[in-house]
C-alpha cells in the first residue's frame, strides 16, 4: 500500500464506504442472502487490508456455484464441475477483465464443422467488485452479433459461474465471434472518479464453449484454430524431438510452431519439449524424418510412410491432439511442411473473420480509413457517467513516431442535453491523455463526423490500444440515488460508423528499442539476410524456451521468420540469443550492455527454478483457494507465480498498482510511478550529456569527471534492475558496423527459470511492457523494469524517396525543438539578410 492508503484519512473513507456498501445491500431487494454473504466475509477483504501475520482468508472458498440468467436460455451450472472439456478463451492483452460503468471484449473463437452442428452450451464464470450494484448491473454474452443471453452482475467473494444455450446453427464452421460486455454502477458513490472502481473479472478457467466429451477435436490441418488453449488462454505445444537434436531439426520444429500459431490466431504460444503430452488442451508436435520418429514415438504408421505428409491425430484419453509433419528424409519432410499452407484462408462467420481479422489489433499502414464497426466496436446507447470503448492498432515496426503528424478519429454520435460544465470527450492512447474535446451544448447534439486530431508521437511502432472515453455527468449525480441508475434516461450515443484516418507516416526505425522487437518481430521479420537464432547449449529446456520466443515474434510480425540456428557467435546480421545465463561469455553480454556483475550477485542463489518462482509448498486448500481468487481480483496473469500468501500479494501488487485490491487506477497514476523510478535517472541523464559536451569543447579536465558520474549512475539504475525477484532479462544493442548487426539476447539464471519466465513474457499484458535497451521481469509483480535507449541508431527500411525523407525531417526536428528553433531562426536571418542586400540595389537612391 501507498503511505496515502495508509493514513488515519484514507483509512476512515474507505472504512465509511465500506459500511455504506454493506448498509445498502443490507436494503437491497436483492438482500439476506448477499447481505449475509457480506457480512460473513473477513473484515481484511472488505476493507481491503492485508490479514495480519500472513494467514489465510476467512472468505470462503472459491467454488463455482450456479446462476440464474435473465435470459431463459440460460441453465443453472451444477456445483460439481462438468465432465465436458471447456474451449477456453485465448489470451489478449485487455486480459479477463470488464472496467468501468461500460466494458466488453471480443475474441475470435474457432469450431470445426461436427462442433458447428452440435448443440452446445457456453459457459461463463466471472467475480466482480464490491462496490457493484446487481440490480443495475448486467453481464451480457452475444456470439456472432446475436445476444445470448445476460446475468445480473452479484459474485462478489467467489467466482460465479451460469451456463447458457448456444441456438442451433448460430456458430459457423471456422472463427466466429464472442463477446462478453459488462454494464456497471456503482452502489453509493455516483461520482466519475467512483466509476474506476468498478470492475467485473472473467475466470478464464471456467469461461468458454462446453463440448461433449465424445467430441474428437482437430482432426485435419484445415482446423488448426480448433486447437484447444488452456485454462491460462495459452497454447501449449509440446515439441517431440530427439535427446540430441541437429539444427535443422530445431529450425523445422520452429517453422511448425510459427505456422501454428499465426494460422490458430493464438497470441501466446508456449512450446516446451519432452515425450507426447496427455490431456486435452494443446498440441503435440512430431516434425521429422519417419526412421528418426520411430526411436522416439512408437506409432505403426511411421514404418509405412514413403512420401512426405503432414497431418493431425485427434486426441485421446492418453495423448493430446498431434500434429505429425514426416516424410523418408528430410527433403520429403520440408516438402511436407508445406501442407499448412492449406489452413492459411481463414473461414467462419462475418462476425468471427472480423474478430479474427481484428485480433490482436488491427494492421495500419498509413494513408487509410478504418471504420469502428470493422474492428468491432458497435454503436452503443449509454445511461451512466463515464462511457468507454475500445479498440486496437497494429503500427509498422519501422513507424517513426512523432509529432509530424496528425491522425483524426471522425466521431459519430451524439450526447443529450443537461451535462455540467465538466462534460467531455477524451481520447487516451496507450494509457495516455492524447487529446479532449468539451461538450459545450446544454442543449446536446448529434454529430456524424466531428473530428478529433490525434498527434502521431502518440502511437508507437506495434501494438497500439486507444480508448475513448465520454465524460457525461450532471447536476443531478450530486443527490446521487444510484437506485436511479435502473432507469436512467440515456446520456452518450456512439456510432460504428465512427472513423479512424492515419495519415502517410515515416518509415525508418530505430534501433536498439525492445518494444519495436517485442510488438513487431523487428528487424527479424524484416531482416534483408536470414536472421540467426544463437543456442550455446541445444538442451531440450533451452530449446524449448526458444521456440515461445521465436513463436511470440511470429504472432507479432504476422508471418514465419525463417531464422538460422547457430552454436556459436554470429559475426554480422540480426541474431536472437536464447539462453541460461551461465552459458553465455561475459564478455558478449558487457557488449549487450547486460550488467553482468550486478547479475551474477542476484542470481547466484538461483539453482532451483520452481523453488524460486512456483513454490506452492506449504499452501493449506483454503490459502490455495484464497490466492486464486486474489489473482483474479487483481487481474494478474496466470503463466506468472505471484507470492504464497494474500499479505505478500498485497505487498506485491502495491508495488504495481499503488491502490487498494479491486480499484482501477486512472492513466494518470502511471505518471507518478515513471516519475519515481525513471525521471530521477533522466534529470541526470541529461546533466551527463551537458558535461560530455563540455568536455568535448576541449575543458578536457571534465571528461573524468563526466565518465565517473555516467558510470555511477548506471551502476545504480543496474543495481535496481538486476534484483534477486528479477528472473529473466532481455537486453539489445547492434555489435558491429551495419545497422542489421543487431543482438537480442534473453537469459534467465537457469535453464529452469528461463522456461518459468519465458512463459510469463509472452502473457500479452508482460510482451507489452518490454521496452528500451534492457527489461527485466518479476514475475512476482507480472511487471518489466526498463531501461531507457540512450542513443539509438536509424535502421532504413525503406527505399529512398522525397516524402518519406521529408517526414523523417520533420519527425526528427520535431523531437528536437531547441534546434528546429535554431534552423528556423538562421533561416529567418539569412532571408532578412537577403532581402536587404537585394533591396540596397533596387529602386532611386535620394
Amino acid at each position: 500500500m501507498s503511505p496515502r492508503e495508509n493514513s488515519p484519512c484514507a483509512l476512515l473513507k474507505s472504512r465509511a464506504k465500506a459500511l455504506l456498501i454493506v448498509a445498502a445491500a443490507a436494503v437491497s431487494p436483492w438482500t439476506s442472502a448477499r447481505a449475509q454473504a457480506i457480512f460473513t466475509t473477513a473484515p481484511q477483504e472488505i476493507f481491503g487490508l492485508a490479514p495480519s501475520g500472513g494467514g489465510p482468508s476467512l472468505a470462503p472458498l472459491p467454488n463455482s456455484t450456479s446462476a440464474s440468467a435473465i435470459d431463459p436460455r440460460a441453465t443453472p451450472t451444477p456445483a460439481r464441475e462438468p465432465r465436458e472439456p471447456i474451449r477456453h478463451l485465448t489470451n489478449n492483452i485487455q486480459g479477463y477483465r470488464l472496467s468501468g460503468e461500460i466494458g466488453s471484449s471480443e475474441w475470435p473463437i474457432y469450431v470445426t464443422e461436427a462442433q458447428a452442428r452440435r448443440k452446445l452450451q457456453f459457459k461463463l464464470g466471472y467475480v466482480s467488485a464490491v462496490s457493484v450494484m446487481p440490480e443495475a448491473s448486467t453481464l451480457t454474452l452475444t456470439i456472432n452479433d446475436e445476444v445470448i443471453g445476460q446475468t445480473p452482475i452479484k459474485a462478489v467473494q467467489s467466482v460465479r459461474t451460469v451456463t447458457f444455450d448456444v441456438p442451433e446453427g448460430l456458430l459457423r464452421p471456422g472463427f466466429n465471434s464472442v463477446r462478453l460486455s459488462a454494464e456497471q454502477r456503482h452502489r453509493v458513490d455516483c461520482s466519475l472518479e467512483a466509476t474506476y472502481e468498478l470492475w467485473t473479472q472473467i475466470d478464464p478457467t471456467q469461461t468458454g464453449l462446453l463440448l461433449p466429451e465424445s467430441d474428437t477435436g482437430v482432426d485435419n490441418l484445415a482446423d488448426l484454430g480448433a486447437l484447444l488453449p488452456d485454462e491460462q488462454g495459452a497454447l501449449p505445444i509440446r515439441a517431440v524431438m530427439p535427446e540430441k537434436a541437429k539444427p535443422d531439426d530445431i529450425e523445422r520444429v520452429l517453422r511448425a510452431v510459427q505456422l501454428i500459431s499465426i494460422v490458430g490466431r493464438f497470441e501466446q504460444p508456449v512450446v516446451d519439449t519432452g515425450p507426447l503430452a496427455d490431456g486435452r488442451y494443446g498440441v503435440n508436435l512430431l516434425v521429422g524424418a519417419a526412421p528418426s520418429l520411430e526411436k522416439d514415438v512408437k506409432f505403426d504408421f511411421l514404418r509405412s510412410v514413403d512420401r512426405p505428409r503432414a497431418f493431425v491425430l485427434p486426441a485421446t484419453a492418453e495423448r493430446r491432439a498431434t500434429i505429425v509433419v514426416t516424410g523418408v528424409d528430410a527433403a520429403q519432410v520440408d516438402e511436407a511442411m508445406k501442407q499448412f499452407l492449406v489452413a492459411t484462408a481463414p473461414k467462419g462467420s462475418d462476425a468471427g473473420l472480423r474478430a479474427a481479422a481484428a485480433f490482436p489489433g488491427v494492421r495500419m499502414q498509413g494513408g487509410q480509413r478504418v471504420k469502428l464497426s470493422e474492428i468491432g466496436v458497435q454503436s452503443q446507447e449509454f445511461t451512466g457517467r463515464l462511457f468507454r470503448a475500445a479498440f486496437n492498432i497494429i503500427m509498422p515496426p519501422d513507424f517513426y513516431a512523432a509529432d509530424y503528424g496528425r491522425a483524426y478519429l471522425h466521431l459519430a454520435g451524439g450526447y443529450a442535453g443537461g451535462l455540467n460544465s465538466r462534460a467531455q470527450i477524451v481520447m487516451n492512447v496507450n494509457d495516455r491523455t492524447a487529446v479532449s474535446l468539451s461538450l459545450l451544448r446544454s442543449s446536446g447534439e448529434v454529430f456524424k463526423e466531428s473530428p478529433l486530431p490525434l498527434p502521431l508521437g502518440f502511437l508507437r511502432p506495434g501494438l497500439n490500444r486507444i480508448e475513448i472515453e465520454a465524460h457525461v455527468p450532471t447536476d443531478r449525480d450530486a443527490s446521487c440515488d444510484p437506485l436511479s441508475a435502473i432507469h436512467a434516461s440515456k446520456r452518450f450515443l456512439l456510432l460504428d460508423s465512427t472513423e479512424i484516418e492515419l495519415p502517410p507516416v515515416a518509415r525508418v526505425a530505430r534501433m536498439p528499442d525492445l518494444a519495436v522487437t517485442a510488438t513487431g518481430g523487428f528487424p527479424y521479420a524484416d531482416s534483408a539476410t536470414r536472421p540467426r537464432l544463437y543456442l550455446p547449449s541445444l538442451d531440450r529446456k533451452s530449446v524449448g524456451a526458444a521456440a515461445t520466443v521465436v513463436a511470440h515474434l511470429a504472432v507479432a510480425a504476422a508471418r514465419p521468420i525463417d531464422f538460422q540456428i547457430a552454436t556459436s557467435p554470429p559475426s554480422q546480421g540480426p541474431t536472437l540469443a536464447v539462453a541460461p545465463f551461465s552459458s553465455f561469455e561475459p564478455a558478449l553480454l558487457e557488449k549487450l550492455g547486460l550488467p553482468v556483475r550486478a547479475f551474477q550477485n542476484a542470481w547466484k542463489r538461483k539453482t532451483d527454478a520452481r523453488a524460486a518462482a512456483k513454490d506452492d509448498a506449504g499452501l493449506s486448500d483454503r490459502e490455495s483457494a484464497a490466492r486464486n481468487l486474489m489473482v483474479l481480483q487483481n487481474n494478474f496473469p496466470m503463466a506468472c507465480h505471484p507470492p504464497k500468501r494474500q499479505s505478500d500479494y498485497r505487498r506485491a501488487s502495491a508495488g504495481v498498482d499503488d491502490m487498494p485490491v479491486g480499484a482501477t487506477a486512472p492513466a494518470r497514476d502511471l505518471f507518478a510511478e515513471w516519475d519515481e523510478k525513471v525521471s530521477h535517472e533522466s534529470r541526470w541523464s541529461n546533466f551527463v550529456k551537458w558535461v560530455e559536451r563540455a568536455a568535448h569543447w576541449g575543458k578536457s579536465k571534465f571528461t573524468d569527471a563526466a565518465t565517473w558520474v555516467k558510470s555511477e549512475l548506471d551502476d545504480k539504475l543496474n543495481e535496481a534492475l538486476a534484483s534477486p525477484q528479477s528472473l529473466l532479462a532481455i537486453g539489445q544493442n547492434i555489435l558491429g558496423e551495419s545497422s542489421e548487426d543487431v543482438w537480442t539476447v534473453v537469459t534467465s539464471p537457469t535453464a529452469d527459470t528461463l522456461v518459468e519466465s519465458v512463459g510469463c513474457m509472452v502473457d500479452p499484458r508482460v510482451s507489452r511492457q518490454i521496452a528500451g535497451r534492457m527489461s527485466v521481469l518479476d514475475m512476482s509483480r507480472a511487471r518489466v523494469d526498463v531501461a531507457p535507449v540512450a542513443d539509438a541508431r536509424f535502421v532504413m527500411t525503406q527505399p529512398f524517396s522525397v516524402g518519406n525523407a521529408r517526414l523523417i525531417a520533420a519527425g526528427w526536428l520535431s523531437l528536437h525543438a531547441t534546434l528546429y528553433v535554431l534552423a528556423a531562426l538562421s533561416i529567418a536571418f539569412l532571408l532578412a539578410a537577403a532581402t536587404r542586400w537585394f533591396v540596397r540595389h533596387v529602386g532611386r537612391k535620394t
